[in-house]
C-alpha cells in the first residue's frame, strides 16, 4: 500500500432537517453575512428568505447578492468582493448548486487579500503560484444540488472572460468552514438539472478511482459513491419531487465525491481537464460537458490498470462471474456506453455546441490550466492525444 494522507477541516451537518443547524452555529463565524445564491431560484424557491430568516434567529446581519450564474466568471466576482467589503462583512454563505459554493469561497478568499482580481489567481495570472496567501473569511455552504461537490472540496473553479479559460483554484485555505447537505432543498430540482449535476457526482467517483493519485481511502469512498449513483439517480431523475430516500442518498454520493477529490487527496483525470475547456468555450452544464469524453478516454486507458477498470465494469452493473479481469475491463468502454445511454447522457460534443474550430484552443486551454489534472491519468496524453480525444467526442 502506498503512504497517503488527508484531512477533513470542514464540519458536515447531512441530513433533512439540517438546515436549521444554521440558526445555532452562524454566530460563531461573524455579526454580518453575505449570502451568495443562486440567480432567481433561491428567491423564487423561499430558500434565501428561509437562510435569512435563520440567519437573523442567530443574531446575524444579512447582505445579498442573488445574480449567481452557472458558471461564475471573473468579472462577476471581483463586482461581488467590491460588495462584500462595502457591507462589512464577515463571512459569506453559499446557497444552491456549485456555482453558488464557488463563489462564497472565491469572495471570501479574494475580499482576504489586499486587492487585485480573481484573475490574478487564476492559471497564468500573476499571482497563480498562491504564495503568500492570507486566510480567507470564513465561508459556509448550503448545497440544494447533488452535483459538484463543492461543499467538501479546497477549489473553486471560475472561467476568466478574456480568453474562455475555466480553470481551478485550489488551496487547503479554501475549505469550507462549515457544509450543510439537507436534501429537504434538493426535492424541486428540475429532473434535467437532477440529471446534469448527478452525472457530475458518477464521474468525480469515477475518476478519482481511476487517477494515479487514488488510495485506499478515495477507493472505499468512490466505489460507495458509484453504487449509489447507480441505485438512486435514475429515481431521482424521474420521481425527485416525491423520492425522498432517492435525494437523500444522491446528496450523500455527491459529498463523498467531493471529498475523494478534495481532501482525500485524489483527484479527477483527462475527462475532467477537456471538460473544463468544453464548459469554457460552450458554458455547458458542467455535468455534462465530460459525458462525449467518458467512452473515447476508457477505451485509451483501459488496459492500464485491468483490475481497476474490471471493478467499474462491475460497479456499473455489467458482466458476470465467468469473465476474467482482462475481459471486464475490455468491457468497461461498452460497460460506460450503458451507464450513459441509462441516464440519458448518451451526447456529442456538437449536442453541447462545440465546433471544429473549437477545438485548437480547447486544447490550448487544457494544458494552460488543467495540466495537473491530465497528468492524474493513467496514461500521458500529450497535445496530439488531447485533439483525437476531442474528435472522437464530436
Amino acid at each position: 500500500m502506498n503512504t497517503f494522507d488527508f484531512t477533513l477541516p470542514t464540519k458536515f451537518y447531512v441530513g433533512y432537517g439540517q438546515l436549521e443547524k444554521l440558526k445555532e452555529i452562524a454566530g460563531e463565524y461573524g455579526k454580518k453575512a453575505m449570502i451568495c445564491a443562486a440567480k432567481d431560484t433561491m428567491r423564487q424557491l423561499g430558500f434565501l428568505d428561509r437562510v435569512k430568516t435563520l440567519l437573523e434567529a442567530a443574531g446575524v446581519e444579512v447582505a445579498v447578492i442573488d445574480d449567481v450564474e452557472p458558471n461564475p466568471r471573473d468579472i462577476d466576482i471581483d463586482r461581488q468582493v467590491e460588495y462584500f467589503q462595502s457591507e462589512g462583512c464577515d463571512f459569506t454563505i453559499g446557497l444552491g448548486g456549485g456555482s453558488a459554493l464557488d463563489t462564497a469561497k472565491a469572495i471570501a478568499f479574494l475580499a482576504a487579500q489586499n486587492g487585485g482580481s480573481v484573475r490574478d489567481y487564476l492559471a497564468g495570472g500573476k499571482k497563480s503560484d498562491l504564495a503568500d496567501v492570507k486566510q480567507p473569511y470564513p465561508v459556509i455552504c448550503i448545497t440544494t444540488t447533488a452535483g459538484t461537490g463543492s461543499e467538501a472540496t479546497k477549489w473553486f473553479v471560475v472561467t476568466n472572460t478574456i480568453n474562455h479559460d475555466k480553470p481551478g483554484v485550489g488551496h487547503d485555505l479554501l475549505m469550507p468552514s462549515v457544509s450543510i447537505v439537507d436534501p429537504e432543498l434538493m426535492m424541486s430540482l428540475p429532473a434535467q438539472i437532477t440529471r446534469s449535476c448527478g452525472i457530475d457526482v458518477l464521474f468525480h467517483a469515477m475518476e478519482a478511482y481511476i487517477a494515479t493519485c487514488a488510495n485506499p481511502f478515495t477507493d472505499a469512498l468512490a466505489l460507495e459513491a458509484i453504487r449509489l449513483v447507480m441505485k438512486y439517480l435514475g429515481r431521482a431523475i424521474e420521481n425527485g419531487k416525491e423520492d425522498k430516500e432517492a435525494r437523500e442518498y444522491m446528496a450523500w454520493a455527491n459529498t463523498m465525491g467531493g471529498i475523494v477529490i478534495g481532501e482525500g487527496n485524489s483527484g479527477t483525470v483527462a475527462i475532467h481537464a477537456l471538460g473544463h475547456s468544453i464548459g469554457g468555450q460552450t458554458n455547458a452544464p458542467h455535468g455534462l460537458t465530460m459525458c462525449p469524453l467518458a467512452v473515447p478516454y476508457i477505451e485509451k486507458t483501459w488496459d492500464a490498470d485491468e483490475e481497476k477498470y474490471a471493478a467499474l465494469t462491475r460497479a456499473f452493473g455489467y458482466g458476470d462471474d465467468s469473465m476474467s479481469e482482462h475481459e471486464l475491463a475490455a468491457m468497461c468502454p461498452q460497460a460506460m456506453k450503458g451507464v450513459l445511454q441509462k441516464f440519458g447522457c448518451d451526447i456529442t460534443m456538437r449536442d453541447l455546441g462545440v465546433t471544429e474550430d473549437m477545438i485548437e484552443p480547447m486544447t490550448d486551454s487544457v494544458f494552460k490550466t488543467m495540466a495537473g489534472v491530465l497528468n492524474n491519468s493513467l496514461k500521458k496524453f500529450d497535445r496530439e492525444d488531447v485533439i483525437e480525444l476531442y474528435k472522437k467526442a464530436m
